[in-house]
């Protein structure tokens, strides 16, 4: 069983069993398009090119090629876009670590904006671009959190004041919203890198 860290509070790792991305969020209509952040359909040609260059380097024949420095760098170059294209003023630092669990693949740290990746998780190029996507939606959501007059803001801080640790109840894990959200998030990083593979 797959296995990564997710959110990461009080100095300890919540860890997350199975990605959970082929599972979508119920919110009806597509989560980036909701918050206006377009991954792929509408967007202009150039962010569409800018997407397909981020995502060549994980196309699976590609990403088994890569040196460890060159996948560090492709993750880094798809936390990167992220960033950008949520509009995150306060991007993460990346931390790759080899003293995370084995079957973890990585988590965000939102008390010292880190995202951790487990660099002895990096064989699965599709896990490799999930966990970016999926923890950099968190660190996009940490930043509206901290924004008390924007009604997301108040949403994610409410969802972070209440979070769910799987340990404790694995189906609410699941099922809050900020977990649902940052999985369907990233199923459009997997789906993009899909058609890709497939076009």
């Amino acid at each position: 069983m797959n296995e990564r860290f997710d959110i990461i509070t009080d100095n300890r790792f919540d860890i997350k069993s199975g990605i959970g991305s082929e599972t979508k969020a119920d919110f009806g209509g597509d989560l980036a398009a909701d918050r206006e952040i377009d991954l792929n359909e509408g967007a202009d040609t150039t962010d569409r090119a800018k997407l397909d260059a981020v995502l060549d380097s994980f196309q699976e024949n590609k990403w088994n090629d890569l040196s460890l420095e060159g996948k560090k760098q492709s993750m880094t170059d798809l936390a990167v876009y992220v960033a950008n294209d949520t509009g995150n003023k306060n991007p993460p630092e990346i931390s790759f670590r080899d003293d995370m669990p084995d079957g973890s693949y990585g988590g965000y740290n939102p008390e010292t904006n880190t995202l951790e990746i487990n660099v002895k998780m990096l064989d699965d190029n599709v896990e490799a671009a999930d966990t970016v996507a999926h923890e950099m939606w968190h660190a996009y959501q940490q930043q509206c959190a901290l924004d008390p007059t924007s009604e997301m803001g108040r949403k994610y801080q409410e969802g972070f004041d209440n979070y769910i640790s799987p340990e404790f109840d694995f189906e609410g894990y699941e099922n809050q919203m900020v977990e649902t959200e940052a999985r369907e998030y990233a199923q459009g990083f997997k789906d993009k890198l899909n058609r890709l593979v497939s076009s």
